[in-house]
């Protein structure tokens, strides 16, 4: 029974039409070897050459997803891949790309770069979505509250998401409330919500300084228990005047009572 259905499927395809291309004839064709994969790789390379006419860099296209690495998407352009690397994504960190694309998908990607000679294509997903950074100035100012998610620790600082694709930085020596940390990881943890201050802007290089909103810093310190003991020498001169003031009051009083005595 199954050689039967072996010897089927092999006269279905030698009845089938195929095409193919001759890559040898000889003996007056009683020798001829064909090939199917020349032939593709020859149509492959002719529709190489047609987008090398049609593409250039800069360019939105339209092109469907063909596979998905950890380290980005693979996409046909028309007839060849290009990669979109992780980066390039979108403007929000992605750690999953299989939980978010599915191979045969169609997206819309920017031409980033063309290396024609080592078949080598850039794409970029991010290019053609909106920039959430120009957005950033109406919707976060220097010296406002926000409460943010961290989203990332580095030896240097906790990265705190403030809107999607925004995140602003929080430098190790403000966290831990005054306490010498030797990493974030001791004053805060990834997927923790934040309450934070902006501190400055960097628009044009996409920064954002953070400090925590119960934060002080060393001056700010100094200057409230300046201003807390000015407060205490101010109150203490005055109860010493008040005091004085009274003990004046009193002599006098005490004066005129003995004056009309005597």
């Amino acid at each position: 029974m199954g050689l039967r259905r072996v010897e089927d499927a092999a006269k279905e395809y030698l009845n089938s039409q195929k095409t193919f291309l001759i890559t040898q004839y000889s003996e007056n064709g009683r020798n001829i070897v064909i090939s199917a994969r020349a032939l593709q790789e020859e149509e492959q390379q002719q529709r190489k050459e047609e987008l090398q006419a049609t593409l250039t860099e800069g360019m939105t296209v339209e092109g469907t997803i063909s596979s998905i690495r950890s380290f980005g998407l693979f996409v046909d352009i028309g007839g060849v891949d290009g990669l979109v690397p992780i980066s390039e994504v979108g403007w929000s960190r992605i750690e999953d790309l299989a939980g978010i694309f599915h191979a045969g998908q169609q997206v819309k990607v920017v031409i980033k770069s063309l290396d024609w000679e080592k078949d080598r294509i850039s794409l970029s997903i991010k290019e053609t979505l909106e920039d959430p950074w120009e957005s950033a100035i109406s919707s976060f100012q220097e010296g406002t509250s926000h409460v943010g998610t961290v989203n990332r620790l580095a030896p240097f600082g906790a990265f705190v998401n403030l809107a999607p694709g925004i995140d602003g930085l929080v430098h190790i020596s403000k966290l831990g409330q005054g306490r010498r940390l030797n990493h974030p990881r001791e004053a805060v943890e990834e997927g923790q919500d934040i309450e934070v201050l902006i501190e400055s802007i960097d628009l044009e290089n996409k920064r954002i300084s953070l400090a925590p909103s119960d934060y002080e810093s060393a001056e700010d310190t100094a200057d409230k228990e300046r201003k807390d003991f000015s407060s205490y020498l101010s109150s203490s001169n005055k109860s010493k005047t008040g005091s004085q003031s009274m003990g004046s009051l009193g002599a006098l009083l005490k004066a005129k009572l003995d004056q009309k005595k005597g």
